[in-house]
Order: C-alpha cells, then sequence, then structure tokens
C-alpha cells in the first residue's frame, strides 16, 4: 500500500521539474511552429489544365511562410506534372485552409491517383520550422 503514494509523489516530482520548462509561454510564441496536411482529394481545373489541391495548415500566430506543393500523375504512360509556391503572409495560430492550383507544366491532369508532395516553411523574427508530406491524392471532376 504504502508503493502507490511513493510512486505517485515520484512522479509529480517529475512533472514538476518539467513544467518550469515549457512555462515561458513567450518561447512559445516566438517558436515557428509547422504543420500540414493534404487532403485526400483534389479538383481539376480548366479540362485538367490545373489541379485544386486542398491543404490544412498550422503555424505560430504571427509567423509568415510559404507552401510549396507539387502533383505528379501517370497519364497513358506520360507523366503529368506541376508545382506552385503560395505565400502564408501571416499565420493566425490556428487552422487554415488553403488551396493551391498546380498548373501542369506537362500533359493535362486527368481523374484518378496522383502523387503529391508539399512543404510548409515558417519563420518568425527569432526562428524557423517546416513540415512536410507525401501522399497519394485521388483528383475528381
Amino acid at each position: 500500500m504504502r508503493a502507490i503514494p511513493v510512486l505517485a509523489l515520484t512522479a509529480a516530482a517529475l512533472v514538476g521539474s518539467a513544467l518550469p520548462a515549457v512555462a515561458d509561454t513567450a518561447q512559445l510564441d516566438e517558436a515557428a511552429v509547422a504543420a500540414l496536411a493534404v487532403e485526400s482529394t483534389a479538383t481539376l481545373e480548366a479540362r485538367g489544365a490545373a489541379v485544386s489541391v486542398p491543404t490544412t495548415v498550422v503555424c505560430a500566430k504571427g509567423a509568415s511562410g510559404s507552401l510549396f506543393v507539387q502533383v505528379t500523375q501517370n497519364v497513358r504512360g506520360d507523366i503529368a506534372t506541376g508545382d506552385r509556391y503560395v505565400p502564408i503572409p501571416e499565420c493566425t495560430g490556428t487552422f487554415q485552409q488553403v488551396y493551391v492550383t498546380v498548373v501542369s507544366r506537362t500533359k493535362a491532369f486527368r481523374p484518378g491517383t496522383a502523387y503529391t508532395t508539399a512543404s510548409l516553411s515558417v519563420w518568425t523574427q527569432n526562428d524557423w520550422g517546416s513540415a512536410e508530406q507525401e501522399r497519394d491524392i485521388t483528383i475528381v471532376r
């Protein structure tokens, strides 16, 4: 019976000693937090000349950054590919929906599976951060 209170006190001491390291919210506000998620479905635009890729980004309030998205698709043995940078002038510290319209540099995109890579770069006055994701997406009309 005495082991449980000793264990509880030890755990509390460990947690308490870690709190001062993260308790300074000024440090958290200045960190260039970056996260992104590419949605699973993109939409054809202009008869396949482009595809609109929805992404969700999160970055520290007051930070700024840029989002890069590349889409590659096998179209009947040929490659349709395109990429685009989109500026994120000011981060809100909450989830932001960003639609990136990627124009093909080669063949037209078609409905079906495509491979997408995305990279988010974020910077504050004192720090920078990044996030990346690669995934298959489904292009629909």
